[in-house]
């Protein structure tokens, strides 16, 4: 498609547009288009009003998530970060919360304070409520679901010890990070969904708010950050993770024409300027691809193991292997219709075709 709304998700939020993820807001969309009297009339709002802009994109969000998802990162944690007394972390790209307080309730030996933060607004809320259904908790121990919620009816409720170390907020992850010098970022299954340029403005921002020697978690069918952030891939307790080295400067921001320059959208307030550093070294080639290929193998129906793949022949400079990687696991998706995991890896594999050309 094109036309003004797959330009103003991408002039707003970074956003992909594809038809899949349109058809799937288009209830939101709906709506929004009801209030301002057609969608042509709130398209054209959309452009000369920020918060009116910022509503048609939160209409895009997928809002997938639950406690256990990628839970070996969440229990390497402590590990990674032991000889840190007080965690600060951020949950960026929130959904509804459930990351947020599975962050919070990783930690047993330290303190910890955390920010969740979605495009969102109506998902903020949602996880300020704190309430969740059993869905959520797929894959959980019913023991850690006991220590850290309370049952009221069919929901769980969060309690109030675990409440109190998690706040939210309303943020663009195209604009600068809300928090710096942060312990952890988990942003998982959220850059498939950005374009190219996006995503590395987005990965910058990530980068920047990391302390030194602090963590950023990924999903595998994440685009990886560029090597100049000077991210290193680091193992723990059978997943990866990937660090800024403790003796690493402030990467700098994007200069014009570099990806991800250019992008604009509203952020939190109060944000502070960024100071810009020096460059730090490359970071060495990924040494996934090997387990990948395995997990493809063993797994050869799933389109998520198969789009992590596709990833990793990409970050090992195997381009013209990672889009036909990228070409197969798109005709897997037919089998799962028009689901939330269909679309985030139809976005995940047109983002990837996107950056590593079509050849």
């Amino acid at each position: 498609m094109t036309g003004p709304l797959p330009q103003l998700l991408s002039d707003t939020a970074g956003l992909l547009w594809t038809e899949q993820l349109h058809g799937l807001a288009r209830a939101r969309l709906d709506e929004l288009a009801r209030a301002h009297g057609g969608l042509d009339d709130l398209l054209r709002a959309a452009t000369v009003r920020p918060d009116v802009a910022s509503q048609v994109a939160a209409a895009f969000t997928v809002g997938e998530t639950w406690f256990q998802r990628i839970g070996a990162q969440l229990e390497a944690l402590p590990e990674l970060l032991a000889g840190r007394r007080h965690v600060r972390a951020w949950s960026a790209g929130c959904s509804t919360g459930e990351e947020a307080y599975a962050l919070a309730a990783a930690f047993t030996r330290q303190t910890v304070e955390v920010l969740g933060t979605d495009l969102n607004p109506e998902s903020v809320r949602r996880a300020r409520e704190g309430r969740y259904g059993a869905w959520s908790f797929r894959g959980v121990p019913p023991e850690q679901v006991q220590r850290s919620f309370e049952r009221r009816g069919d929901l769980f409720e969060v309690r109030a010890d675990l409440r109190r170390r998690v706040r939210f907020a309303v943020h663009n992850l195209t604009t600068p990070a809300p928090l710096r010098d942060l312990d952890v970022i988990a942003c998982r299954n959220v850059t498939i969904y950005f374009t190219p340029a996006a995503a590395g403005q987005v990965y910058a921002h990530l980068a920047r708010a990391l302390a030194p020697g602090g963590v950023l978690l990924l999903a595998p069918s994440d685009p990886r950050p560029p090597a100049h952030l000077g991210l290193v891939v680091e193992r723990s307790g059978g997943t990866q993770v990937l660090r800024r080295p403790a003796f690493a400067a402030v990467p700098g921001p994007a200069v014009s024409g570099a990806p991800g320059a250019g992008v604009s959208g509203a952020g939190v307030s109060g944000v502070a300027p960024v100071t810009p550093g020096a460059a730090v070294p490359d970071a060495p080639r990924d040494p996934e691809l090997p387990e990948a290929r395995r997990a493809a193998y063993e797994a050869p129906h799933d389109p998520q193991a198969q789009l992590a793949l596709a990833w990793a022949l990409r970050r090992a400079g195997q381009d013209g292997r990672a889009a036909r990687q990228a070409r197969h696991t798109l005709t897997l998706l037919d089998a799962h219709g028009d689901s939330w995991l269909a679309a985030r890896v139809r976005a995940g594999c047109l983002h990837l075709l996107d950056g590593a050309g079509k050849g």
